[in-house]
């Protein structure tokens, strides 16, 4: 028997259909890879987009209450003046005038309008002067003797700066007498229970006038 042998054609088109399937299928893998990764990468953009325009607006929209001269609260967007004038006022009540029985109260109390790193350094001094007052009977007093004057630091914040005078006393006898250049350095902090003034002291010079 003189028969060529032939392999059936239909196996070759079984193998080549096969074959066939095989690569669109991984052509439709890439594609649709591709089209993923551009639409994560879409998205993505869009969020970090979305994120600064929601922050940007945020800032824009934050409104602080403070009293004007009437006590009655007005939202603002920077803190005013007027404010800025009030909490130096109170700060330095408590911070420089004392009596033998008020010392560690009004101690106390400049040191809770202080910034953390402020409160550090001034607080084992501040307790020392109130305990001094109330041993040895001194009551100080402190007088600014000329306008504030505020300036606006965008890196620092705001600074009040004036001159002053201060007596010191024990009964009825003046002891000390000094005139200072003054200024306070005052930050914003967010506002809260107790830091209600929604600025803190963050730091003073006091330097005394000689002539």
């Amino acid at each position: 028997m003189d028969k060529e042998y032939n392999v059936p054609l239909k196996y070759f088109n079984l193998l080549g259909q096969g074959e066939l399937r095989s690569g669109r299928i991984i052509v439709a893998f890439i594609a649709m890879s591709i089209i993923l990764l551009g639409t994560i990468g879409v998205l993505v953009s869009g969020n970090t987009s979305l994120q600064r325009t929601n922050a940007e607006l945020q800032s824009q929209r934050v409104m602080y209450g403070f009293p004007n001269a009437d006590g009655v609260f007005v939202s603002e967007k920077a803190i005013p003046e007027r404010h800025l004038i009030a909490f130096t006022s109170v700060f330095l009540e408590n911070f420089y005038n004392f009596t033998p029985e008020s010392a560690l109260t009004n101690a106390n109390e400049a040191l809770r309008l202080m910034s953390p790193r402020f409160r550090a350094l001034q607080e084992e001094n501040m307790k020392s002067i109130a305990k001094q007052s109330d041993e040895q009977q001194i009551t100080q007093v402190f007088v600014r003797t000329t306008p504030y004057k505020l300036e606006t630091d965008p890196a620092s914040g705001y600074i009040v700066s004036f001159q002053a005078s201060r007596y010191r006393a024990t009964l009825s006898t003046v002891f000390d007498r000094k005139k200072y250049n003054v200024k306070i350095l005052i930050k914003a902090v967010k506002p809260s229970k107790y830091f209600e003034w929604a600025v803190v002291a963050d730091d003073m010079q006091a330097q005394e006038i000689t002539q």
